[in-house]
């Protein structure tokens, strides 16, 4: 649906039946307006879109080098990783392991990439820093809290299939 039925002319009168219609059409817009995760909130008589929070709705399992959270149900400070591909430019993908880490609080995960060669992933609690030979690609930073991991919306690094620009190693 469009908002007029047919366009304004210069000059046409706000009194218009063209007006009346398109003003009704964006008032029944902003009536049903769904935002995913947040709401329109209209306590100041204009419409202001509100993000309630960080989603806990998207599923990160989804995608490749994604997590589960207590992913067998029997350990809270236990994090899955799904597989996925390292993508180093003209080189064969690296295929990389799924894996579960128990972590402590402040656990970062990453995956070890020998270039050319072997893909894993691996833990750590510092930040992961690269050598010559291999790129440590940070994916998530884990936070314990009685517990329970949980990876907040700023601690997540990265999501999907890992590329590296050919022209690097």
């Amino acid at each position: 649906m469009k908002m007029f039925d047919t366009a304004p002319k210069p000059g046409m009168p706000v009194r218009h039946r063209t007006f009346y219609n398109a003003i009704i059409r964006m008032a029944k817009a902003w009536e049903k307006l769904k935002i995913y995760n947040g709401h329109v909130d209209w306590s100041n008589g204009m419409p202001t879109i509100v993000v309630d929070a960080a989603s806990s709705e998207m599923d990160y399992s989804d995608y490749a080098f994604g997590f589960t959270l207590n992913p067998d149900g029997d350990n809270a400070a236990e994090v899955g990783i799904n597989a996925g591909k390292v993508r180093h430019g003209t080189r064969t993908a690296v295929s990389v392991s799924s894996a579960k880490i128990v972590c402590s609080n402040q656990t970062w995960i990453f995956v070890a990439y020998t270039y050319g060669s072997t893909g894993t992933i691996s833990s750590s609690a510092s930040e992961p820093v690269d050598t010559e030979t291999v790129h440590n690609h940070a994916l998530y930073l884990v936070t314990i809290a009685s517990g329970v991991a949980s990876v907040e919306s700023g601690d997540i690094k990265h999501l999907g299939d890992i590329f590296i620009p050919g022209a690097f190693a």
